[in-house]
């Protein structure tokens, strides 16, 4: 009879155990979402382990707070550890309803095995894809989801999320599908090309009502890239197509918050891999309108580099469409030409010292002579002022 009391005894200290170990994870997650804490201690089979909330380039709290996207931590069940105000006003629900639930209780049920894949991923690098959330009210938001893993001692590895809404954007797609429409309603090509030319100024009229800075720039671009392909003695159709592509080339960037493209200070890696995805997303948004010329391709390789070292595809030499090339060049000489939300304008002398020391490796050695002779020989200047940073 004693050594049943004492079992129950043991049972009672274990129960008692559990329970003020349940209080104290709810006290942990009280204080995270109250910002009381940078860390979260969980013990382990090889003793305690930090899910840290301080990212080795930048504090994460600051991320969280300063993003307008939504950015969660979550475990690889889809434990959502913690999440900025962002992502809780996206799912329309208060932020205490949303941490500690899982975030496939807020995607559309055709999407959580994806996201259950994405979870399962043994590599570092990033995934990305677009997924769907269901608000509480019901509501349907589109979103570009990049997942990184962070492993966490030898136990646990939690997931960081960061969710783009493209509600935006699928209305921009909707405009340019909505064109296309019309567009194989019209016969004489005349109209066509005035067409396809009124969905270009449009689309840049969209990004300018956003971000006057980014359409500024494109501008500015598209001059220069003309002259440059004028002065390669391309054909006049050929450099209208170049010119048209240069306006819009940074279109995606409507899907990159805007306090991060006039961010006043260096960019954080997540932030600069964040800004890389804008030429797969202006890709995206033009993919689908019928060119004379391949302005959508043009658009997803102007960050190529002619060794390989650009992005998205690490393309090289001829692989490269020539008006990417083109538009290449014209991007660096007028970015070094113009202030920048983080610096000041460093000049024209300095851009083409930039390109001739590129030249052969990083842009077209033709497109390089061609540009330095239209400067040094006073044939061209932009005629656009430099957009506004105030």
């Amino acid at each position: 009879m004693k050594a049943e009391l004492k079992s129950q005894g043991e049972l009672k200290r274990e129960v008692d155990d559990l329970r003020t170990e349940l209080l104290e994870a709810h006290a942990a997650l009280d204080a995270i979402r109250e910002g009381a804490v940078d860390a979260l201690v969980v013990s382990g089979k090889s003793g305690e382990q930090i899910f840290t909330l301080i990212n080795p380039d930048q504090p994460y709290r600051i991320l969280l707070e300063e993003m307008s996207e939504g950015a969660l931590t979550v475990m690889p069940d889809g434990l959502i550890l913690f999440s900025n105000k962002r992502f809780a006003e996206m799912v329309k629900s208060p932020l205490e309803k949303v941490i500690g639930g899982t975030i496939q209780s807020w995607l559309d049920p055709e999407n959580r095995m994806i996201l259950k894949s994405l979870l399962k991923i043994d590599s570092t690098e990033k995934h990305r894809g677009e997924l769907i959330l269901v608000a509480k009210d019901g509501d349907r938001v589109p979103i570009y989801i990049s997942i990184g893993k962070v492993k966490v001692g030898k136990e646990s590895d939690i997931f960081c999320l960061v969710a783009t809404d493209l509600t935006e954007v699928k209305q921009i797609e909707e405009i340019v599908a909505s064109k296309k429409m019309a567009f194989a309603a019209l016969k004489a090509s005349n109209e066509l090309q005035q067409s396809l030319e009124e969905s270009i100024k449009s689309i840049a009229n969209t990004v300018e009502s956003r971000d006057e800075y980014t359409a500024g720039h494109m501008r500015r671009v598209g001059q220069l890239a003309s002259a440059i392909a004028r002065e390669l003695g391309l054909s006049e159709e050929t450099i209208h197509g170049i010119e048209l592509a240069s306006t819009i080339h940074d279109v995606g960037k409507i899907s990159i918050p805007v306090e991060i493209l006039t961010k006043p200070v260096k960019l954080s890696k997540v932030e600069y891999q964040l800004i890389q995805t804008h030429v797969e997303a202006g890709y995206d948004i033009i993919k689908n309108i019928k060119f004379p010329w391949p302005i959508a391709l043009i658009i997803l390789q102007h960050h190529e580099r002619m060794d390989g070292s650009g992005y998205p595809q690490g393309l090289k030499g001829d692989e490269i469409l020539l008006g990417s090339r083109i538009i290449a060049l014209a991007d660096v000489i007028e970015a070094m030409a113009s202030r920048r939300p983080y610096r000041s304008e460093l000049g024209i002398d300095a851009a083409l010292a930039e390109i001739k020391q590129g030249r052969g490796t990083l842009y077209d050695p033709a497109v390089v002579d061609s540009c330095v002779r239209l400067f040094d020989e006073k044939r061209f200047s932009f005629t656009l002022n430099p957009p506004s940073l105030s």
